[in-house]
């Protein structure tokens, strides 16, 4: 092999190298550039990506402090609510107070009064036991009077009796002493049931 045969050889072979190597560039470039853009496209996406989480962390921190607000707004209102109803609390407590320390002596007055109650019925209960026995007793006095009344009208009859009889018998026996002092005298004229009125014998008139 000559000289310039080994030479254009060398050149032929160092010429395709080179240009491998400037196809190769080309596309490392055109890679680069495709690499850039996409890098460009990416952030893009990524600022308007970041922009939506920026407008949404907004809106969340918006609804947050509207939320936060409102719950400001309503543990005030709870707190404000607590306040009264302690307040009712302590008004009722009060006003229990305030009645108990005015239904203790009413409870006091109702135990003397319950006391005096008991009291008060065994008084009745003994009174009513007299009564009766006071009933009975009365009974058996109106029984005796009774008896006694009947007993009085009977001896009093009988008196009456024993005295009308004792009345005839003295008259008769007047009459017979007088009729053995003058016999030849006319006795029919005489008698228990007549009186004397201006100076002649007349029927007794009884007393209506």
């Amino acid at each position: 092999m000559t000289e310039d045969v080994a030479r254009e050889r060398l050149g032929l072979g160092f010429g395709g190298l080179l240009s491998q190597a400037n196809a190769y560039i080309d596309k490392a470039e055109a890679l680069r550039e495709q690499l850039a853009r996409v890098e460009a496209k990416d952030k893009k996406d990524l600022n308007l990506e970041e922009e939506k989480k920026k407008e949404e962390l907004a809106q969340l921190v918006l609804i947050f402090t509207n939320q936060e607000t409102a719950l400001d707004q309503e543990i005030s209102s709870l707190r404000q609510t607590e306040k009264e109803i302690k307040k009712r609390i302590f008004d009722k407590g009060q006003l229990y107070t305030d009645l108990e320390s005015k239904v203790l002596p009413l409870r006091t007055k109702r135990v003397e009064l319950e006391k005096e109650i008991e009291v008060a019925k065994a008084k009745i209960a003994k009174l009513e036991e007299r009564a009766t026995n006071r009933e009975v007793q009365l009974g058996r006095v109106e029984a005796e009077f009774t008896q006694q009344a009947k007993n009085f009208k009977k001896a009093e009859a009988e008196l009456i009796e024993d005295a009308i009889d004792a009345y005839v018998a003295g008259f008769e026996d007047a009459l017979a002493q007088v009729a053995c002092v003058y016999p030849e005298m006319d006795a029919s004229p005489f008698a228990t049931s007549n009186c004397v009125m201006d100076g002649q014998i007349v029927p007794r008139v009884l007393p209506s």
